[in-house]
């Protein structure tokens, strides 16, 4: 079971204790999440306090999901390359625009697709290969949604008890 709340991001207060176990915290683990709302992006950022033992978990990447996310990084490249040499290719072979803008928007095409195979791997199929202590931690405290007018960011959390004592902390 899950408990949502919704915080003002300006003033959201958390104990300190980790979020996973309840011990005391020692460190702070950042989430982040953007939001897409018509034609603007909003990156909610929040500090979570972990112990040095769910901190490492979090932090920690395995043999599975690196290997994921380079190969979002080398399927990235190709995918860009090949873009960029067709999109190129194709415009040489009508006799369209001039080489040199051909070749610079072929490259901005390119490096397009690049970021887009490379995000896509990178931030949603990787981390589907991590460790199930990595998962645990990393999901203990999620961002799931967020009102930008109001910057209220609603908090899913996996312990209900934390969740209660920040929902009082932050009333």
């Amino acid at each position: 079971m899950s408990k949502a709340i919704d915080v003002p991001l300006s003033q959201v207060r958390f104990p300190s204790t980790c979020v996973v176990c309840m011990s005391p915290a020692s460190k702070q683990y950042p989430l982040e999440k953007t939001f897409t709302m018509g034609r603007r992006s909003y990156t909610v950022k929040v500090n979570v306090p972990m112990c040095d033992l769910h901190f490492e978990a979090a932090s920690f990447k395995g043999t599975a999901e690196k290997l994921v996310g380079n190969l979002g990084v080398i399927g990235g490249i190709l995918a860009g390359l090949f873009a960029a040499v067709t999109l190129i290719v194709r415009w040489h072979g009508t006799g369209e625009g001039n080489i040199i803008l051909n070749l610079f928007a072929g490259g901005v095409f390119g490096i397009g697709i690049f970021l887009i195979v490379w995000a896509v791997m990178a931030l949603s199929v990787a981390p589907l290969f991590a460790e199930p202590e990595s998962k645990e931690a990393r999901n203990a405290v999620r961002i799931t949604h967020y009102w930008p007018r109001d910057q209220i960011a609603r908090l899913d959390f996996q312990n209900e008890q934390l969740a209660e004592i920040v929902e009082k902390t932050n009333r």
